[in-house]
């Protein structure tokens, strides 16, 4: 009996021990949940990005040259007015002594002809002096005679017709010696300049073409002198011998005057063809100016060189493009810097964050266990693509401190929002994300673990805004296991 009844016992008890463990096994697992409601949200938005100085500030090569000493690395702190490259000046310096050769050398060219210009404008004024004076001796003896020969005008026809002939032909030699003349001066104004210029074959080529036309003008001069004479020689009719006397005399004075006269209008225009010729030679005047502001521009530029590049403000160097021994163009970038008496950050914000932010919001800034405040005071309209490939909107934010800090260095960034008063919300462990978006994951009618997507919206430590896709009272599986539990039913646990 006592066998049969401990028999009993042991089934009644595998009997237990097989349907506990088949209830355990077939029963759904629980798993923690809470409901939607709605509650105030305190949102912000946490970030990180570099710290950046606010104003960065490019320093140019002054001059062009080599770079003799780069004196500063990047990340090194310097002050306003410390030299940050050295240039060598022997370029500028050469320049200076080739302007300054160039210089001199026209300068003398300038003078020469100024003083020789002075000169002949002297003899231009002399001559139309002496060429007054004989206009005036010239017409009281042409009076003169005229008054001897008034008597005898009709039996001395045919000698002033001959005398005629003959002066005309006088005046066409003048006319051809006036302007040997001014080609003559117009040689030797070039062959002053290539005599200057030290120009040997042009001296020799201009020497003889001046000897040729000097030659020309004299037998011209000889032919001259020969007419006049020839007139004097023509026979006097109906003249006394005392008569003819006086009328000899006088024709002996006129030619004189004559010769004086013609004398000093070939020195008048051989002297204004020389002025002439000068004034066209004083383009080395404007060569000389031109020399002069080469000149100051290659001082200035030893002292742009000399003084090296230089730091416009107290900053960090950030970027150095050149390095000891580089050549640079004027104009170039040569250094990069951030000024060192402001700061900000710059953060990469997803397209679910950016609607939220707004120029001006308080920001809070970590730097390692340092802690600023801040606000945000530029939101860039153009994306960037980050390090995901993702767009994103740049947003800065500037640091409120006189601390000098370290560029490049990472910062946590908290982005205080405006607060959201009675809003759907859930935890902020039960959101998760996708290409797709934002979703939870909640319970059927069945029990059934489902992902719902949601319109997030801002969110603070503890809760998110849901602005649509849940409604209030639904329950939202808040389990860190929920992505494992999808598709599975399950027993909820109310938080």
């Amino acid at each position: 009996m006592s066998k049969v009844i401990k028999g009993i016992i042991i089934t009644v008890v595998l009997l237990a021990a097989i349907g506990g463990g088949a209830w355990y096994y077939l029963s759904p697992d629980e798993v923690s949940a809470v409901r939607a409601g709605r509650r105030d949200v305190v949102p912000s938005i946490s970030l990180i990005g570099n710290v950046e100085g606010n104003e960065p500030v490019t320093v140019y090569a002054p001059v062009s040259g080599t770079i003799e000493a780069k004196n500063v690395n990047v990340g090194q702190r310097v002050h306003k007015g410390d030299i940050l490259l050295s240039y060598a000046t022997e370029k500028q310096e050469s320049a200076i002594d080739i302007a300054r050769i160039t210089l001199d050398y026209d300068q003398q060219i300038v003078d020469a002809i100024n003083k020789s210009r002075s000169e002949n404008k002297a003899k231009v004024a002399k001559a139309n002096q002496m060429i007054s004076q004989c206009e005036v001796v010239y017409a009281t003896l042409k009076l003169n005679i005229m008054a001897l020969d008034s008597g005898t005008y009709s039996k001395d026809y045919d000698r002033k017709a001959k005398t005629q002939i003959i002066e005309n032909d006088i005046q066409k030699m003048e006319n051809e010696v006036s302007s040997n003349q001014s080609e003559l001066a117009k040689i030797e104004a070039e062959l002053k300049k290539a005599e200057l210029t030290e120009d040997k074959s042009n001296v020799a080529k201009l020497t003889e073409e001046a000897r040729h036309l000097q030659d020309k003008i004299s037998e011209t001069n000889s032919a001259i002198s020969k007419n006049k004479r020839d007139i004097i020689c023509l026979p006097i009719e109906g003249m006394d011998p005392a008569t003819y006397n006086q009328y000899q005399s006088l024709q002996n004075d006129l030619e004189t005057v004559t010769r004086l006269w013609s004398d000093a209008r070939t020195e008048r225009d051989t002297a204004q063809s020389m002025v002439k010729a000068y004034d066209e030679l004083l383009g080395n005047e404007k060569n000389a100016a031109l020399d002069e502001l080469t000149l100051d521009e290659a001082l200035k530029e030893l002292e742009k060189a000399s003084g090296g590049s230089v730091a416009p403000s107290d900053g960090i160097i950030t970027k150095c493009y050149v390095d000891t021994g580089a050549s640079v163009e004027k104009g170039n970038p040569v250094i990069e810097m951030q000024k060192a008496d402001s700061y900000m950050v710059k953060l990469l914000v997803s397209k679910y964050d950016i609607t939220s932010i707004k120029e001006g919001q308080y920001a809070e800034i970590r730097i390692g266990n340092a802690e600023y405040k801040g606000a945000v005071s530029n939101i860039s309209q153009y994306a960037q693509t980050d390090s995901s490939g993702k767009a994103k909107a740049e947003v800065s934010v500037d640091i409120y401190t006189e601390d000098p800090l370290i560029v490049g260095m990472e910062a946590d960034v908290t982005i205080k929002l405006e607060n959201i008063s009675d809003t759907l919300t859930v935890p902020n462990e039960c959101v998760y994300a996708d290409d797709s978006g934002s979703y939870v994951f909640t319970t059927d009618e069945n029990h059934v673990v489902r992902r719902r997507y949601i319109a997030a919206g801002v969110k603070d430590s503890a809760y998110t805004e849901v602005i649509s896709g849940l409604n209030e009272s639904d329950i939202i599986v808040s389990d860190p296991a929920a992505p494992d539990y999808e598709g599975e039913k399950v027993e909820e646990v109310m938080l």
